[in-house]
């Protein structure tokens, strides 16, 4: 059995390579005809963030196939390809949660719903096959022994519901979901996947949507990022209510493939993602948008018959610190990406409709135009105050270490009712 990462076939991603963009060198950053004042505030912005530059823990991969069903250990991610390679997988699909997401119950549930929606696209796309990564993190060493006792419960549910798909499990340290996605996609640059996907734990997926996703994706070459159409649900928190409405008629940055359920090719992620980056659909997102093309967002594509369903916000504390920490990604990389990537996301994703700054969106009348503006106008002001934060660290030299991670306290799987509202 080889060792050497395999490649897929050249008939599978036909034509020339997608252009990827790169961030920004930390140091040494030239002007490159970008304005001075522009140019010192994304440079100065950019010192005021200095996290670990890896995402990189130990991990500990298992595979269900003791004499009894249990977990096998694996000593790394070479050998985890090695015992995977049968079949040679296409596709790389990765289920990330962590201890203190649920019960065990609860997270079987979860993974059952996901293993119904695999089992379509292995139907759908037979000459596609795909290896399924279950990761699960921990934050203290009593959650790592649980985790690994998670782990076996659920690879094994895994082999029995779809014998034919290979399983493998990841125990590591949290939090942060780029380090389970890292760890998942080294071992699927090993394996040659032409494709990484990932679906969290939160959302909800109606039937056929990642079948949906695949025949996408292998429609376009393989190339880029598909994504899932989000359908947005209230809980019964305030904010909830608020946040629904307000994003109804703004809709913020929700034009690209989400994190939530995507699809992309795996030379977009070769090597992980970066320590600085939070947001792996931010990341995604910069890497393939191109204001070059007569449509940037054309590697960037929602399937519109791929829906998820998810719950928008929560407690109103919670729901605070995770939009602090989405500004905080918003803004580092703004500060971090070429300044044509960065101008197309601010002025016709992130802040559409802000007039004057950015053009007036009367697409849906001129009241809506009015009312996204001033929703607009409301956001660019927490997100100026945080801007500005970011770079009063850079200037004084005390960058921010971390961005916190930010959870909801809850997750319930979204009903028949829920999906009704």
């Amino acid at each position: 059995m080889t060792s050497e990462t395999t490649r897929p076939a050249a008939s599978v991603r036909p034509g020339p390579p997608v252009r990827l963009n790169a961030p920004l060198p930390a140091h040494g950053r030239q002007r490159r005809g970008e304005p001075f004042l522009t140019h010192h505030i994304r440079r100065t912005m950019a010192r005021g963030f200095r996290p670990p530059p890896s995402w990189s823990v130990p991990v500990r991969y298992f595979l269900p196939d003791g004499p009894s069903g249990e977990a096998t250990p694996l000593p790394g991610a070479r050998s985890a390809a090695d015992a995977l390679r049968t079949g040679s997988p296409a596709l790389a699909l990765i289920a990330p949660t962590y201890v203190s997401r649920g019960t065990l119950a609860e997270q079987a549930e979860r993974l059952g719903a996901l293993l119904d929606r695999v089992a379509e696209l292995t139907e759908d796309h037979p000459d596609t096959p795909a290896v399924l990564f279950v990761g699960m993190q921990w934050s203290s060493d009593t959650e790592e022994g649980e985790s690994v006792r998670r782990l076996r419960a659920l690879l094994l549910r895994a082999r029995t519901r779809l014998p034919h798909v290979p399983v493998c499990g990841l125990s590591l340290p949290g939090p942060g979901k780029p380090r389970t996605l890292n760890a998942a996609i080294e071992v699927a640059e090993l394996l040659g996947c032409t494709g990484v996907g990932w679906v969290d734990d939160d959302v909800t997926l109606d039937p056929g949507c990642l079948s949906r996703l695949v025949r996408d994706f292998l429609a376009a070459g393989c190339r880029g990022a598909v994504g899932a159409t989000k359908i947005p649900h209230t809980k019964e928190f305030a904010t909830s209510r608020l946040l629904a409405r307000a994003k109804a008629i703004a809709a913020p940055a929700t034009n690209y493939p989400h994190g939530c359920c995507i699809l992309v090719a795996t030379d977009v992620l070769s090597g992980g993602m970066p320590g600085r980056y939070v947001s792996d659909d931010g990341y995604v997102c910069f890497r393939l948008l191109d204001p070059d093309l007569p449509d940037p967002l054309a590697r960037l594509r929602l399937v519109p018959d791929a829906r998820c369903h998810y719950y928008v916000a929560g407690p109103a504390g919670e729901t605070r610190r995770r939009i602090r920490r989405l500004l905080l990604n918003h803004l580092v990389d703004l500060a971090d990406w070429p300044l044509p990537v960065v101008r197309h996301y601010f002025r016709h994703i992130l802040f559409a409709g802000l007039w004057p700054l950015t053009g007036f969106d009367g697409t849906g009348g001129r009241r809506r135009g009015i009312q996204n503006s001033l929703i607009k106008w409301l956001y660019f002001t927490w997100f100026a105050g945080v801007g500005t934060e970011l770079y009063l660290r850079g200037l004084t030299g005390r960058p921010l270490r971390a961005v916190e991670w930010a959870p909801y306290s809850a997750v319930h799987p979204l009903t028949p009712a829920d999906q009704e509202r």
